[in-house]
């Protein structure tokens, strides 16, 4: 009986063995089947893994799952699961939260809503089948396993700064799932340092304007403000607005500082006047309070910065002068002070002052220099003074150029005494005047006719080392001249431009030449040019004109030509005129001097003339046929007129001084006897 129960027993165990290598066979082959599978980790793996009995996922197995990646690229790969895998995976537990920490690594999975993630795991690693089974089983509980798994792997993508793996992921994200606070504040952190596109900035804000983020809403505003326009920045404010997102100062600023960079400063003004229109439809006094502030500050340092000051003017203007409260805001304020200096709005400039002081801002040399100078050119000598005043009683130090200015204006004043004042507090602040202002010394000594305050200014000139320039010169000259004496006055030009070496210049030619004609003197005017001339100075078109006005005015018509022949270069070198290049190119003189444009007037006055002379023959169709050559235009009717007169022989018209002279000399050889009166 023994025997036979053992045999039993033995039969037994026989068919317990079999049935375990008929199951073992067979959970071999639908694990191969779920393995070749088109998709790794699918739930005929998970199901092979897990056993026929249908064994829940333990803790421990989740655990297991969530292993380093380093171990997981190490494990050979293998086609079966490990005993120990096996039997760790198809243990019977009870698990409460089976899939806490099964999807911390980032593995891939497919749920029924088509999520996609990367994956850390190489698809031959057994892991990835048990993530299959993490998967199949966490995808029983719908929605928690999405938020869950989806929270995680944008935290992940994030953290790493791969805002294109978040995009990927946005696309997919179900629209009732609602990311972690967590996640959102390290997907605005990544945004920050990795935002390199539009579409990282479009991804940020889709997010912020979903769930309503402000951090997000500012980040996305932020990355906008550097990667896309102005209208971008406006329709995405829209956006988040309407989304709930509270308006803030900073997207306003972003949206004016984008115009900017668009070189439309004006919107930037616009904006801020629609803002303060809005405000004051509120009951808000601006004369008191200064409307969306930042804003103000911004758009105005974006007009002074791209260089719109009408634009600064009239954002100013609207805000009633107020001054910026911010150090960048305040410089731009006092560099329009500065602009309406230069020109010559002293009103609107020391507005801008009083502004900026009231704000408690210090007002810094180069706005009181400008100011200062902008009433100095006026001859406003008592603003000047005060403006003077105000700058020591600030604390700042006067330089050169305020001196400078001082100097200038009350020289243009007609006040010597107050100048020469000025020149002493200058000098004994270690400050020595230059050559210009010497100049400037020296003409206000010209204009009031005091030769001896002139003398003592060009003393100084000499014992400060000061060399004197052909305009220095010049306004001596122009000094004797008012005092009856050009004769001397040239003498002293001539004497002192050679113990000095000057070279003349075309300033000093027009200024001599002009002194000769205010005087009377022709010839001196005359001799003047062409002692110039010769030492290779060339003249202005207003010192021809001048010249050829004043030889019309004396009859000289020969020398009037040859003025217009000269200052047009109509004529061709002669010989001596010749003169060859260092490359060995024969370029004459008249060749290399560039052409003087003169008024059509003066022109015309020539060719009436030397009509009404009856000069047209030898003197008026020759230079017509110059300047059509030249390519000078010549009124038709005046050269038709000037054709027909050279058919004519010439009969040349005297004067009345002439036929006087005439008649004289006549009445002198029919009585030789008598004397010449």
């Amino acid at each position: 009986m023994t025997v036979g129960v053992q045999a039993s027993e033995v039969a037994n165990m026989e068919a317990a063995i079999f049935e375990d290598l008929k199951g073992l066979f067979v959970l071999a082959a639908v694990f191969m089947l779920g393995w070749f599978s088109c998709r790794p980790g699918s739930r005929l793996a998970g199901f092979a893994v897990r056993g026929i009995q249908g064994q829940v996922l333990t803790a421990s197995t989740a655990k297991h799952i969530c292993e380093d990646e380093e171990q997981y690229q190490a494990k050979p790969p293998s086609l079966l699961v490990s005993l120990k895998e096996a039997e760790f995976a198809t243990s019977p537990k009870t698990v409460t939260d089976p899939w806490t920490n099964a999807v911390a690594v980032a593995i891939p999975i497919e749920d029924p809503l088509g999520a996609e993630v990367s994956s850390l795991v190489t698809p031959s690693s057994p892991d990835s089948v048990l993530a299959g089974v993490a998967a199949a089983e966490c995808g029983a509980h719908g929605s928690a396993f999405e938020l869950t798994a989806m929270d995680e792997q944008m935290h992940s993508f994030a953290e790493r700064h791969d805002l294109s793996a978040c995009q990927r992921l946005w696309r997919r994200w179900p629209a009732g799932l609602t990311p972690s606070s967590d996640t959102l504040a390290e997907v605005a952190s990544a945004a920050r340092c990795a935002a390199v596109s539009i579409a990282d900035a479009d991804f940020v804000l889709a997010v912020a304007e979903r769930f309503g983020d402000v951090t997000l809403a500012e980040t996305a505003l932020c990355a906008g403000s550097r990667l896309c326009s102005a209208a971008w920045l406006a329709a995405a404010g829209a956006r988040l607005y309407a989304a709930g997102v509270p308006e803030t100062p900073e997207h306003a600023v972003a949206v004016a500082r984008a115009y900017g960079r668009e070189r439309r400063p004006d919107l930037a003004v616009d904006l801020w006047q629609a803002q303060f229109a809005l405000q004051a439809e509120g009951g808000l006094d601006s004369t008191s309070v200064l409307p969306a502030a930042e804003l103000y500050s911004a758009a105005l340092e974006v007009c002074v910065g791209f260089g719109d000051f009408e634009s600064a003017l009239r954002l100013t203007k609207s805000a009633c002068w107020h001054a910026p409260a911010t150090s960048m805001g305040q410089a731009a304020f006092l560099a329009l002070s500065r602009w309406l200096a230069r020109r010559q709005d002293l009103h609107s400039a020391q507005e801008c002052i009083r502004a900026a002081q009231r704000t408690g801002s210090v007002v810094d040399l180069a706005t009181f220099r400008a100011v200062l100078k902008a009433a100095a050119r006026n001859a406003d000598m008592t603003q000047a003074r005060a403006i003077f005043r105000e700058m020591i009683s600030t604390g700042l130090e006067p330089d050169f150029s305020t001196f400078a200015a001082m100097i200038r204006g009350y020289c243009s004043a007609g006040d010597m005494d107050q100048a020469m004042a000025y020149l002493h507090n200058m000098r004994q602040g270690g400050m020595s005047p230059d050559g210009p202002l010497f100049d400037s010394l020296l003409e206000g000594c010209a204009h009031r006719r005091l030769p001896d305050l002139a003398g003592q200014v060009l003393a100084d000139m000499e014992a400060a080392g000061v060399r004197p320039s052909s305009a220095t010169l010049a306004i001596l000259v122009r000094l004797h001249a008012a005092r009856g004496d050009l004769e001397e006055g040239l003498a002293l030009y001539q004497e002192l431009s050679q113990c000095h070496g000057l070279e003349p210049d075309s300033h000093t030619m027009g200024t001599l030449v002009c002194t000769c004609l205010t005087s009377g003197r022709h010839d001196l005017a005359m001799m003047a040019y062409q002692n110039l001339s010769s030492a290779g100075c060339r003249a202005t078109a207003r010192t021809f004109e001048d010249l050829i006005v004043s030889c019309l005015s004396y009859g000289d018509l020969d020398f009037a030509v040859r003025l217009l022949d000269e200052a047009l270069c109509l004529t061709q070198p002669t010989q001596q005129e010749e003169d060859v290049t260092p490359e060995g190119a024969g370029t004459s003189i008249a060749q290399r001097k560039p052409r003087v444009f003169l008024e059509p007037k003066v022109i015309e006055d020539v060719l009436r003339l030397i009509g009404r002379r009856r000069l047209s023959k030898s003197l008026g169709m020759p230079l017509v046929m110059r300047l059509q050559a030249a390519g000078v235009m010549v009124p038709e009717h005046l050269a038709e007129a000037m054709l027909d007169c050279a058919q004519q022989p010439d009969q040349k018209l005297l004067s009345p001084l002439e036929q006087r002279c005439n008649e004289r000399q006549s009445w002198c050889r029919s009585a030789p006897s008598a004397e010449p009166l």
